[in-house]
């Protein structure tokens, strides 16, 4: 590389704004990057390294995280890879595929099902790209497999910190599945497949009474099962797809993501009016728990038992803006995941907390998925079937303490302390990741042996992985922290105007804001 480049990349024009879908995030690079090609991948690796520059990898215009582990270093550079986005290769004997990592996971599904063929795990949306599903923990729920996207992969080829390209398979492998972009630029990815069928979808409702005895041979009754939990209404929904022969009739398909009005033209007031009140949230969750039922075009099938292919049904995705957070449906998102052996303890607790605090939840409840063991090192389900909870906050354009926040919080934070839960990488806020270490993932150090000798400079060392390493935020609390959830609250000023900061009703160790 020469002096001239080094020149060319330092001496950049001011720092650029970029935003992860929903605007919750924001980066300022000096330089984002569009490489079409191995060598201008390279390229720009080994410019950036020369010129001091932390490097982010991204694969969409705007990054699907809700988490800072998508930000480099202000004035750092983004490469964006979203025009690597081919199947390079199927091997139909082997059932495997080698493809690029921008390619999204709803268009890998539609090429491999032109050839007869599905990827058995995709989120319930599938518009991620497939490397930044597999590089964050991406899943979908089952527990007869090992749920994440990074469990199907079966060998990636990266460019390293020096520029140079590394092959990782194997034991190895294990170590790099959940990479959070750390190891370098995925350029390549060998993926497991499996011959295309089809999927039978049903939703059951059930008295919650039973949820801690039953939740475990409920979801193992079925290829793929999630639950979500309505506790103020005392039922949860069992929502369930099971395989059917390839002959039964049937094409319907998701659209979960396409089902929602343009309300954008009425800015904050209706997700305003659902957070005015506990009440609100209360009346929301009543209603999506008495009707809930999964959003299907039914095609040539019962509406009441929806079959179609099985990548269509899992899963579904929507046109760039037309979505619902174009629409003007905004939320924030927790999801922690824990050993399956602890559900039980975790439900009793969580009712605990809501016996002396209400808290309602009112897009889809507690939202619960599972996995088989995974071998993923920084995976959620590394080393024991596990399940995770999904909160789904409804948010405004401009944060606000919700009615339920506390409740929110202390099971959070419950779940982190008590059961060493493992923070979904791509989703919660930087507070929640600052005390993670080798409590909760074993191979901790294993993988930050990898890291250091896949990015010897720490090119991609970003501030996020930085901050946990320190345990600690590099930013100073300000008041209303607590409020923008970049902080856990340590004062009344952490929680804003007409707030205070207390213990958690039930668990006593956590620190929430509570409404005076």
């Amino acid at each position: 590389v020469s002096s001239d480049d080094s020149k060319s990349l330092a001496n950049e024009p001011p720092n650029k704004e970029l935003k992860n879908y929903s605007g919750s995030i924001v980066c300022y690079p000096q330089k984002i990057l569009l490489p079409k090609s191995l060598l201008e991948v390279q390229d720009a690796v080994r410019r950036s390294a020369v010129a001091k520059k932390n490097v982010r990898v991204i694969s969409l215009p705007s990054s699907r995280s809700y988490s800072p582990v998508i930000c480099p270093e202000v004035g750092g550079t983004v490469i964006n890879v979203e025009a690597l986005n081919k199947i390079i290769s199927i091997d139909s004997k082997a059932l495997t595929a080698v493809v690029q990592p921008g390619i999204l996971v709803g268009d890998l599904q539609d090429q491999l099902d032109e050839k007869g063929f599905t990827f058995p795990v995709t989120p319930d949306y599938n518009g991620v790209s497939l490397a930044g599903g597999m590089g964050t923990g991406a899943h979908h729920s089952s527990l007869r497999f090992a749920t994440g996207i990074a469990d199907w992969v079966d060998e990636i080829k990266v460019i390293d910190g020096r520029g140079d390209l590394q092959t990782i398979s194997g034991k190895e492998l294990e170590t790099a599945r959940v990479h959070l972009g750390l190891l370098g630029v995925i350029v390549e990815m060998k993926i497991r497949i499996l011959p295309q069928y089809k999927l039978q979808y049903g939703a059951d409702k059930i008295d919650d009474a039973k949820l801690e005895g039953d939740i475990v041979s409920l979801v193992k009754n079925h290829d793929y099962a999630r639950v979500m939990w309505f506790p103020s209404n005392k039922i949860f929904v069992l929502d369930h797809f099971d395989k059917v022969p390839m002959t039964t009739p049937g094409e319907s398909y998701n659209t979960t993501w396409t089902s929602t009005p343009n309300i954008s033209w009425l800015g904050d007031i209706p997700i305003g009016t659902l957070n005015s009140s506990q009440f609100a949230q209360c009346a929301a969750e009543t209603v999506r728990a008495k009707t809930f039922f999964g959003m299907y075009k039914t095609i040539d099938s019962s509406s009441k038992a929806p079959v179609g292919r099985s990548h269509k049904m899992i899963a579904g995705t929507c046109e760039p803006g037309k979505c619902s957070w174009d629409y003007g449906i905004k939320t924030r998102t927790v999801e922690v995941g824990m050993p399956l052996s602890k559900v039980k303890d975790w439900i009793a607790d969580v009712r605990s907390i809501l016996a002396v605090h209400k808290g309602c939840f009112p897009i889809l409840g507690i939202y619960m998925r599972f996995s088989a063991a995974s071998n993923a090192a920084l995976g959620e389900a590394y080393g024991h079937d596990s399940f995770v909870f999904e909160i789904h906050v409804p948010q405004t354009s401009k944060p606000s303490l919700e009615p339920s926040s506390d409740v929110y919080d202390e099971i959070v934070q419950m779940s982190l302390a008590k059961y060493e839960g493992r923070p979904h990488w791509g989703k919660n806020s930087l507070p929640y990741f600052l005390n993670l270490g080798p409590e909760q993932y074993p191979e901790w150090k294993t993988f930050e042996t990898l890291r250091t000798r896949m990015d010897p400079g720490n090119v991609f060392k970003n501030p996020f992985w930085s901050q946990i390493q320190a345990k600690k935020s590099d930013t100073p609390n300000a008041p209303g922290c607590a409020v923008a959830k970049t902080c856990i609250c340590a004062t009344d000023s952490d929680c804003g105007p007409n707030a205070t900061c207390g213990n958690g009703g039930f668990f006593t160790e956590a620190k929430v804001c509570r409404k005076n």
